[in-house]
């Protein structure tokens, strides 16, 4: 359970915000673009649409 990754904050910002197991996380509300990210995590949006995922998700998984 304890192993199962380490988060890391992207050196380069305009690929992502965050990494987490070679997947890179961007955060960010209504008008947040992708960029390079795999996924933009956002608090404005009640269901997963495409590679946005709705920010209660993650804590409703805590």
């Amino acid at each position: 359970m304890k192993n199962r990754g380490t988060p890391f904050a992207e050196k380069d910002e305009t690929k992502a915000d965050l990494v987490f197991n070679r997947i890179h996380l961007e955060f960010g509300g209504a008008n947040k673009n992708p960029k390079l990210a795999d996924f933009v995590i956002r608090d404005d949006i009640d269901l997963p649409v495409r590679n946005c995922i709705p920010m209660w998700v993650l804590g409703m998984g805590w």
